[in-house]
């Protein structure tokens, strides 16, 4: 079969009262081995495209950069652009899904495509690289990260705080790096994991080693609010395929989008929900559907160190009303390694801030149930040991407090203590209970003599050292039997700059309130 250009050139002027979904089809008359899409738009602010084959499956995903695009999909997967699923092209009926934002609803965009056989057309884009996650099969099957991922792959033996990141872009949506550069900086960087955040798109494929952990996400990105979608299995529709609605623009919609993820066994995170413009708007979302809130976005853009502190005043809102969200931490680095935000400032770079997260051995299943259970804390280079004792038994954060055995004092008494290597500078711990400051203390030299001290939760075979003395602060409190109580602890520089926070321990729990709303919480904080 020769090559065949199936429309030369489609240039529409739309003219939309509001985003929605916008259908073109067109027809793949005998099966090919490539198809071929370019894109030029002008006037759109975000503009998104799906293309869908004759099954209904999502074979291609182009989020647009203000330039023409040419991108390939193909049979084989060397020969696929980044965000194409590989697999047969069958004849049929194709369909190309435009999505697009703009401040007067206008946008003028021209689409060409074409199909054929032997060699592709060369791509503008990075070639799918590295293990399958998603794949398209004979007879209309489709083989998404449900099946085709291991989500009980061991990456790290032992019980720890793994390093990590929850928040990243790659040249598949708005980022600078390929999936191949930013996996090797997470790795240069020390990461155990990471989890790969695109908007509103999923990659198909990503680079694999046996060190460095990467999970399967996405971003889910409205106008009136982001969240992320941690360990998605399978694909979800986020527009109408009938009527062309954006169901992620809608208040109902955006909860159901969350159900089904989290009925898949994803972790859903509010994402930075009072940084400008991308602040949290669905004023109605039940908070319960939920997880995690990321309370830290990138320490180095403008605007967000206010942003997170309004975070945790919010989370603390949640947790007084029953909802013990993991509070955790994401780069969400769009940035090349070496850039900033800022002339002469800090780079934007993945791990920064780097949220630890405790389990036992490492594996995607693992590192989920970790964040469900708040065994994390969240820092920007600072490495904390923590000693949460009561009882004479050992806590992590996140955790519920126990009482004493029957027919004892059923009071509790916490002690708590957050150690730091003095290289760290001064640092003020911050003790927060049932929402409000109830200690700060300087963190002051240990006793012990200066000795080699092991990095938090690292086993002998596993950790590295650190030569130099430890510094310490300490806190004890008394919580009467059937009172619900929470205490977290935050790290600052003596100017109030925020270093690093811990997830709270609690005990004796109230019902969380199932009707709590995000707009009665950002309420409450105001």
């Amino acid at each position: 079969m020769q090559t065949k250009l199936v429309k030369a050139s489609v240039r529409e002027e739309l003219v939309l009262p509001e985003p929605k979904a916008v259908f073109y089809p067109f027809e793949v008359e005998e099966a090919a081995e490539w198809v071929q899409l370019t894109v030029r738009y002008e006037h759109a602010l975000w503009l998104q495209i799906y293309v869908r084959d004759p099954f209904g499956r999502v074979r291609m995903q182009v989020i647009g950069k203000k330039r023409a695009a040419a991108v390939v999909l193909g049979r084989k997967q060397e020969h696929c652009s980044i965000g194409s699923v590989p697999g047969p092209l069958p004849a049929g009926a194709w369909q190309v899904e435009l999505v697009s934002y703009s401040r007067d609803g206008r946008v003028t965009v021209e689409l060409d495509w074409s199909y054929g056989n032997g060699e592709p057309p060369s791509s503008t884009e990075p070639l799918l690289d590295g293990s399958l996650w998603i794949a398209a099969g004979e007879a209309g099957s489709l083989e998404e990260p449900e099946s085709l991922y291991n989500w009980q792959q061991v990456t790290s033996e032992g019980a720890r705080f793994y390093k990590g990141d929850f928040h990243m872009h790659t040249l598949l949506s708005d980022g600078k790096q390929t999936p191949g550069q930013l996996h090797d900086l997470a790795a240069s960087r020390s990461l155990d994991y990471i989890v790969v955040t695109e908007h509103n798109a999923v990659h198909a494929a990503w680079p694999q080693d046996k060190e460095l952990l990467v999970v399967p996400g996405v971003e889910v990105t409205a106008f009136r609010g982001h969240c992320n979608l941690l360990g998605l299995h399978r694909s979800i529709d986020l527009h109408d395929r009938g009527s062309g609605a954006l169901i992620l623009e809608d208040g109902s919609g955006i909860m159901a989008i969350l159900k089904e993820a989290r009925n898949q066994g994803a972790v859903c995170s509010l994402n930075h929900p009072f940084l400008m413009p991308w602040h949290w708007q669905f004023e109605d979302t039940r908070m319960v559907l939920f997880d995690a809130i990321e309370i830290w976005n990138d320490p180095t853009y403008d605007g967000n160190a206010e942003a997170a502190e309004k975070a945790l005043a919010a989370w603390d809102q949640c947790w007084t009303h029953g909802i013990r969200l993991a509070g955790i931490g994401g780069s969400d680095t769009h940035m090349l390694p070496d850039e900033s935000y800022t002339e002469g400032g800090p780079p934007s770079i993945v791990g920064d801030p780097a949220t630890m997260v405790w389990s036992d051995g490492l594996t995607p299943s693992s590192l989920l149930d970790g964040v469900r259970s708040r065994r994390c804390y969240v820092t920007r280079g600072v490495s904390l040991e923590l000693e949460i004792l009561s009882g004479g038994v050992s806590y992590l954060p996140g955790d519920e407090l126990q009482t004493a055995a029957e027919g004892k004092e059923r009071d509790i008494t916490l002690d708590y203590a957050v150690r730091a290597a003095q290289e760290d500078g001064p640092l003020i711990a911050v003790w927060i209970e049932n929402g409000q400051e109830t200690g700060r203390q300087q963190l002051a030299a240990c006793e012990a003599p200066e000795a080699d001290w092991r990095q938090p939760g690292i086993t002998d075979d596993a950790g590295r050292t650190v030569q130099g003395s430890m510094q310490e602060a300490q806190f004890t409190c008394a919580w009467p039997e059937g009172d619900y109580r929470w205490l977290r602890m935050e790290l600052r520089r003596p100017d109030g700059e925020l270093v690093a926070f811990v997830n709270p321990v609690f005990a004796w729990p109230n019902e969380a309130d199932q009707t709590m709303t995000w707009g009665r919480i950002r309420k409450g904080i105001a």
